[in-house]
């Protein structure tokens, strides 16, 4: 079953989930991917950074989050 605000099928939307940056704290509507955090019990979370910072993380720096 589809939610009524669901896109028709085969729509794809650019829009981002807006992210917290990991380095300035700004929310950002275009993160980059720039590392993974682990736990203990298996669940992990992706850090991002805003296009502006993402380059202070180097080789981690894995470009747009798609």
């Amino acid at each position: 079953m589809t939610h009524p605000t669901d896109p028709p099928p085969g729509h794809q939307t650019t829009d981002m989930i807006p992210q917290l940056c990991c380095h300035c704290g700004g929310l950002t509507r275009r993160p980059v991917l720039v590392g993974e955090a682990y736990t203990p019990s298996g669940a992990g979370r992706s850090i991002y950074a805003c296009p502006a910072d993402a380059p202070l993380f180097g080789e981690r720096y894995a470009g747009p989050a798609a």
